[in-house]
């Protein structure tokens, strides 16, 4: 009888725009034929979703939570839901694949209960909620602590992290010692960056999008949450000091999210509109980066593992981020990245970026080094399907009864 793909069940918040989310519409592109994938959401309505139902997966949906049931939740006194279990038991699922950095363990544990062989509790930043401040928080740090990560070291078959900071902060002295434990890189696309010199010439695509076509570019692409991760406002900072220098200087930050409207009064009140642009989301990051940019800022207070850094190298630019940064990224392309601590004088960040600027390289050479790497799609693919096939050893699978031992 002939194997049949393994059936995947994703576990994330939304399919809308988002680093993790992004990762894994990328994966379902590569249309491999040994998964099938289905996701259970815990928003409806997002971006992705019509995308992803063309490649055949389906959308399960957690029931909506008030305010008050979600802080009953964070001390376990919150109303259990049946969903993910009767989904589980339903469907008969070889891989449950948990996504997020807090919030594995019950999810871990009912996969478990429900028979699913491989359990991956998957964490994508070095801070709980990206960093959110509070008594809420606190509480949600404390019940990670003391529970969370007891209940998903219990349950999961598979620890994994998009870096080993990631890892640490989500397993702390266990990361190292725990044999499951293991770090999967969200790798990038490079297909794009291939093409987009070809696509466009610079000075169209400047042209089509606003861009003067003899500035020198700064950018930047980050999403413009409530939470402080990207540091937009240090980013205003740097580049306001660098208008001061040279009025040939533009800095393009495309993103959108909560805190755009108050970025674009800060812009407004600094007077350099002409010279600031804040286009909202952008459709084609390669062409972007290719063309429109000389030079990749990204001073994020923290980064799990900064996808948006491996696109800058895959398109040629030179990044200059601060010294907080995941050090699986800014070792590894060391040559392409130049870190700047976030208590240095904002001076010593004028300077390095304007020198990053003259160390762009041609796009083709950004994609090589990107192939050459495990930060690629491809390599992320077959790191995940390792993963799955690895716990799944010595089993076989029977197209009309699933899994077998």
């Amino acid at each position: 009888m002939p194997e049949r793909p393994l059936r995947v069940l994703y576990s994330v918040g939304s399919l809308d725009r988002g680093g993790i989310e992004t990762w894994l519409m990328n994966i379902l592109r590569q249309q491999s034929e040994e998964i099938t994938v289905d996701f259970i959401l815990g928003i409806s309505g997002g971006v992705f979703e019509d995308e992803a139902k063309s490649y055949g997966c389906q959308m399960y949906y957690l029931p909506q939570k008030s305010r008050l049931q979600k802080r009953l939740d964070i001390i376990g006194l919150g109303k259990r839901s049946h969903v993910l279990e009767d989904l589980l038991e339903a469907n008969r699922y070889d891989v449950f694949h948990a996504h997020g950095d807090e919030f594995f363990g019950d999810a871990m544990k009912t996969a478990a209960r429900s028979g699913v062989p491989v359990r991956v509790a998957h964490c994508h930043n070095t801070h709980l909620a990206r960093g959110k401040k509070g008594p809420e928080m606190a509480l949600r740090r404390l019940r990670f602590d003391l529970w969370d990560r007891f209940l998903t070291r219990k349950y999961s078959t598979d620890i994994v992290a998009c870096s080993n900071d990631a890892g640490q902060n989500f397993m702390g002295k266990h990361w190292a010692t725990d044999p499951r434990c293991k770090t999967v890189y969200c790798g990038v696309p490079i297909d794009h960056f291939k093409t987009a010199s070809k696509k466009w010439a610079k000075d169209e695509f400047r042209k089509k999008n606003g861009i003067p076509c003899d500035a020198i570019v700064i950018g930047h692409v980050g999403s413009m949450d409530l939470t402080p991760q990207k540091n937009h406002e240090f980013l205003l900072k740097i580049f306001i000091e660098i208008s001061k220098r040279d009025e040939r200087y533009c800095l393009y930050m495309a993103g959108d999210g909560p805190r755009r409207a108050h970025l674009v009064e800060t812009v407004r009140d600094s007077g350099l509109q002409g010279r600031i642009f804040l286009p909202g989301l952008c459709d084609d990051v390669p062409s972007l980066m290719v063309h429109g940019f000389d030079v990749h800022l990204l001073p994020s207070l923290f980064e799990g593992l900064p996808v948006v850094g491996l696109e800058a190298v895959a398109s040629g630019l030179h990044t200059v981020c601060s010294d907080t940064i995941t050090a699986d990224f800014t070792d590894y392309f060391c040559g392409r990245v130049t870190q700047v601590a976030l208590s240095a004088d904002i001076s010593v960040w004028v300077d390095k970026v304007m020198e990053g600027g003259n160390k762009k390289i041609p796009a083709h050479e950004g994609v090589a080094i990107i192939e050459r790497s495990p930060f690629s799609i491809k390599s992320s693919l077959n790191d995940v399907l390792g993963l799955y096939k690895h716990r799944l050893m010595g089993n076989r699978f029977s197209a009309d009864s699933g899994f077998v031992i």
